[in-house]
Parts: C-alpha cells; structure tokens; sequence
C-alpha cells in the first residue's frame, strides 16, 4: 500500500499544468544557485529573457554576486531588474544576440550626422568596433545562464547564433539551464500554448532538435530535467504533444589533450557510457584518458560517476606530452602505480615490482 500523499504534493496535483511544470523548473534552478554558491567565490548569472515568466520572482532570493537581466523588451526588462538587487540590465537589440547593447548605440547615433553612405559606414565600422572590444555580456563572464524561453521566442534561423552566444559568454566550467516547450513531433510554425504567458506565438523545437542543436554549438554534459508529471503533456497541437523540460549543458571540452599517465573507471550501474567526445566508458574498466578528459569526470555533471586514478609519475602539464584521445586504450594499473614509464612521464619509473615501494 502506498502511503498517503503530502498536502504538498496534492496541492501540487491540482494545479494547471502550466504552473506545475514551472514550479519544477524552479526547483531546478534555485539547486542550481545553491550549487554555484558553494563553488563559485563571487557567482556571475546571466538571466536571459528578463521576465518573461514567473520564474524570476520565484528565484530572486537565491541570487547572489553579479546579474545580468538581458532582454529585448524595454519593458520586460525594467519590471524584473526591479526584483533582483542589484541587477543591471542590458536591453538587446535581438533576442538572440548578446553581443549588442542598445543603450551603447543609441549613445553612438546621438553624436552621429549622416548626410551620405560614407558616413553612415564609419558609423557602422564603429558600432562593429565597439562590439568587438566591449561586447554587451563580455567573453566567459556567466558561472550561469538561465534562459527563460528564450529559444521558444526567437525564431528557427537565430537557433544557432543563441546558442553559440550562450557558449561564448559561459565561462569554462560553466552551465547554461534553459526552460523551454519543446514538442515530441516538429512543428513547422509558431503557435499559441495553453496557460502561456501572454504574446507573440512561440516556437516549438522537438525534442530530439533542440538536443542535438546543444550538441552542434559545443556543450557535453547535456541532461533533460523533467518533472516526475512531465509523461502528462500540457498542450496539445492536433495529435503533437507539448511538454515543459529545463535542459542543463556545459562547457569545457574543448581544447589540446595532454597525457598525464591518468585514468578514469566507471562505477556503473550501466554496463557502458559514451561521452560527447565518442570516449566508451565500460563498467569497471580503467580507461586511459587525457588531462583534459580526467578532469571533466571529476566534476559536475559526471562527479560520483567515476573514479580517478592519476599516476605517481605525473609531470607538470607544461612538460606533458600530446595525447590521442582518437585512439581507445586501457590504462595498464602499473602506469599509475609507477611500475612502467609513459611519454612525458616526470621520471623514469620510480618503482618496481622487486622494491615493492608502490
């Protein structure tokens, strides 16, 4: 017999599915900033597309350090600017573009006179040069980003110039958390969804779409947070169901691999996992992998998931030599217990099987 349900959880019940799939994308986020808190000295968030839902109010009591509230709409961004302290605001003049502040350019076309073309392309050169060297959310400047629907507001050919600035202002072991409709069968045009804030019609990705959208713009790590009501959609488009899910990715894997002698072993339960680099983890299996790679295992989002095993002879990065993270190998247990040497490695094999020092 199952026990009785909390007041909590019927309540929850009862609510319109709307308002129970946001209130999970809440829980979600504010984990998040109690993550980040006790990771990040001084946390920079960038909440991208201002106040669109409600779920801003409901998070604005667990951000700390720096926030950004970007948004195109001049209005949307002076109501939830007024509910963070301390929050600046950047009014964009796309959606999709966080390179661009309109405050900066109406300063430039203030102080502009075009009477013909050669003065209006100075005019533009400028504006290019100002982007370039102070765009409007600076390079790796986000510990976070949250994006409030944003990808359902823009429409199919912004996809990737959103998500390539996403990964452009996330710094190197940040994470993007973005809540968004996402369909289980394309929809070719926007459309109106029930209990939706009010406005322009959305854009409704498929989920198979937007993930592989993540992927394409160059995160890892890419987990779909549904909510345990998530399997009763909240609209539905003819025979297309509509359903609310927060996406979590990272970034961080790119960049030179460097061989340390290092390995990694996965705990399980799966019998074997692949990561976004094409690297076959098989339960149990001590698998050599770069300085790099170790790294990415020992920390969010796969921490716990692995064991890392380093070797007694691990020079120092700048001595390391190059790794072919191409090449699939087992890491040999004496290579980490120094019994047998590698490239680049610090000494010559500092132990032996006679000594018996390891």
């Amino acid at each position: 017999m199952l026990p009785p349900m909390s007041m909590l959880e019927t309540s929850g019940l009862r609510l319109e599915p709307w308002q129970r799939e946001l209130n999970h994308a809440v829980a979600v986020i504010n984990a998040r900033f109690e993550q980040s808190q006790k990771t990040d000295t001084t946390p920079n968030t960038l909440w991208w597309g201002g106040a669109y839902s409600e779920m801003l109010p409901l998070c604005a009591d667990n951000l700390r350090g720096k926030v950004i509230i970007a948004d195109q709409d001049p209005r949307r961004l002076r109501i939830s600017t007024g509910l963070v302290d301390n929050a600046s605001g950047v009014r964009l003049l796309a959606l999709a573009d966080l390179s661009r502040d309109a405050k900066a350019v109406e300063s430039m076309l203030q102080g502009a006179v075009m009477r013909d073309i050669d003065a209006y392309l100075a005019l533009e050169e400028r504006l290019r040069y100002s982007i370039e060297r102070a765009p409007a959310v600076a390079d790796g400047w986000a510990n976070s980003i949250i994006m409030d629907f944003v990808l359902n507001r823009i429409d199919t050919i912004d996809e990737a110039k959103l998500l390539a600035e996403a990964f452009r202002c996330l710094s190197a072991t940040g994470s993007v958390l973005c809540t968004l409709l996402v369909s289980d069968e394309a929809l070719p045009a926007r459309h109106n969804v029930k209990s939706a804030p009010a406005g322009a019609a959305l854009r409704i990705p498929s989920e198979a779409a937007i993930i592989a959208a993540f992927e394409q713009a160059g995160f890892h790590g890419i987990s779909l947070h549904w909510s345990a009501t998530a399997g009763e959609a909240i609209d539905r488009i003819g025979d297309i169901e509509v359903r609310m899910v927060s996406i979590q990715a990272y970034k961080g894997k790119q960049g030179p691999c460097w061989e340390l002698g290092q390995a990694v072993m996965y705990r399980g339960p799966w019998l074997e996992v692949r990561d976004d680099d094409g690297h076959l983890y098989r339960r149990g299996e001590r698998v050599a992998v770069c300085a790099k790679t170790f790294d990415l295992m020992m920390r969010a989002p796969y921490q716990g998931a692995f064991l890392g095993l380093r070797s007694v002879n691990e020079p120092p990065l700048a001595q390391a030599a190059p790794f072919d993270c191409n090449t699939p190998s087992l890491r040999d247990p004496k290579v980490t217990k120094g019994l047998v040497s590698f490239d680049g490695a610090q000494t010559e094999a500092c132990c032996s099987a006679e000594n018996g020092c390891c």
